[in-house]
């Protein structure tokens, strides 16, 4: 058995063709869903890039494993000796990563794989500004992946992860991929009307920190986070091909999801992961069986990214550790009645959602004016319309029920608390650069001159 698992940073589900999106983005991935399940209610446990990633190694919540934002407070995980790759590790299963995620830094990343092939330390790195491990381009990643692939090809089994940047900050795709997306097909919100209204927001990541004074800005910034999903999708290609090429591709369990997605101005915060709204947690995810069963089938199931680390034990015939949160998207009996979810970089937040309600409470609300509470429809996914005090015996039984979970999961103290009562950890930088701007004026690029290398 082979199964992979790609992991498309920043990646949003409505901004994809597959689910629906008006533009033609991931024609590659959109075949993949055509040969097996869509998930339309995934969402990430704990956000951004280094709480969800470590919820899927070690297939717990943040809540459990103590990792709930970045920097120092994410540098320790608890129950890391079981890890994914450890446990594939002790059944024999060679785990390989191909990824630059660890220099975050992110130490529980490393534990466990058989081999981790890290594309910052190659030579003819195309790095686009400072360190650049978050800029590694989906060209390098793949290439090395289908390196590894020819080389290890003779092998039984094996499970291979392969992490993208693309689409995450700063947008910098070929040109032509900017310009195969681009038509009129642009999200409802934010209206232009909107755009304005946000004008007199000055911090990180606002509209006017972005250098966004209007509809036509914001309509760059989507054709060039979409222009960034075509060329990741276009490496997706690559591989899926190469798979192909050796006769693997039928035998092989394709696993694609994102570590989160990215708000694109729907609350007033503009190519950012930095809440628990749908823009930044709502993910995509697609299941592709061998031999292409169940093909074309839509989910609704309520299933966390996190689900992964399971699903990939399942798929070997490995029973995974029962401490793990974590449960086999291939087990049809399991369903979720609703999902946890939490964000700790920028705000302190924890969220219930349901299949039509979502749920939010606000610890901290950092930079931004973001109430203690609210609540929306799941039927209005770009979150405009807070119906917390017109239904205050829902909200008061979510929050009931947050907290029962709260007690049920937390391992004392709980580090989202913790994070709130420090002050979540991206708040010093963005406190920081939201004073220098105020005075200077110097907006904060989403794009760069210098654009990807258009592939070979």
């Amino acid at each position: 058995m082979y199964v992979v698992y790609i992991d498309i940073d920043s990646l949003r589900p409505d901004h994809m063709s597959c689910y629906g999106y008006g533009r033609p983005t991931t024609p590659h991935i959109d075949h993949l869903a055509e040969q097996g399940t869509r998930f339309t209610h995934c969402f990430t446990s704990d956000s951004p890039c280094m709480p969800s990633r470590a919820a899927l190694v070690s297939g717990t919540f943040g809540i459990t494993n103590g990792v709930v934002t970045h920097g120092e407070r994410g540098l320790l995980l608890h129950g890391q000796q079981e890890t994914l790759p450890n446990v594939l590790r002790q059944h024999s299963i060679p785990a390989v990563a191909i990824s630059s995620f660890g220099r975050h830094p992110s130490p529980w990343f490393y534990v466990g794989w058989h081999e981790l092939i890290d594309p910052s330390g190659r030579a003819n790195l195309h790095f686009l500004y400072g360190s650049g491990f978050q800029q590694v381009t989906g060209e390098e990643v793949i290439t090395l992946a289908i390196e590894w692939l020819n080389a290890h090809r003779h092998l039984k089994n094996f499970y291979l992860y392969v992490q993208l940047w693309d689409p995450h900050t700063l947008y910098e795709a070929p040109l032509s991929f900017v310009e195969a997306v681009r038509n009129n097909h642009y999200p409802k919100h934010p209206t232009p009307e909107e755009i304005e209204t946000h004008q007199q927001n000055r911090v990180w990541h606002s509209a006017p920190a972005m250098g966004i004074t209007g509809y036509d800005e914001w309509r760059k910034l989507i054709d060039e986070y979409d222009g960034e999903i075509r060329y990741a999708d276009y490496q997706v290609g690559r591989l899926l091909d190469a798979f192909k090429a050796l006769g693997l591709y039928d035998e092989t369990f394709f696993l694609l999801a994102a570590d989160h997605g990215e708000e694109m101005g729907e609350h007033g915060f503009y190519a950012e992961h930095g809440n628990i709204y749908n823009g930044t947690q709502h993910i995509p995810l697609i299941v592709r069986h061998p031999q292409a069963k169940h093909q074309g089938v839509v989910s609704h199931k309520l299933v966390y990214q996190l689900d992964i680390a399971a699903t990939v034990c399942d798929a070997f015939g490995i029973t995974p550790p029962p401490h793990w949160d974590s449960h086999s998207l291939l087990d049809p009996q399991h369903h979720r009645p609703y999902l946890v979810c939490g964000h700790g970089l920028y705000t302190a937040q924890r969220g219930i959602v349901t299949r039509d309600w979502k749920f939010i409470r606000t610890f901290e609300a950092g930079l931004w004016n973001i109430p203690a509470v609210q609540l929306f429809r799941m039927e209005d996914p770009w979150e405009q319309t807070d119906l917390a005090s017109t239904f205050p015996e829902q909200v008061g039984h979510f929050d009931t029920l947050l907290r029962q979970w709260e007690n049920e999961h937390r391992v004392y103290p709980d580090p989202l608390m913790l994070n709130a009562a420090q002050g979540p950890a991206g708040l010093i930088g963005a406190r920081k650069w939201t004073d220098q701007f105020q005075k200077d004026g110097k907006t904060m690029p989403f794009l760069l001159g210098q654009r990807k290398p258009e592939p070979q």
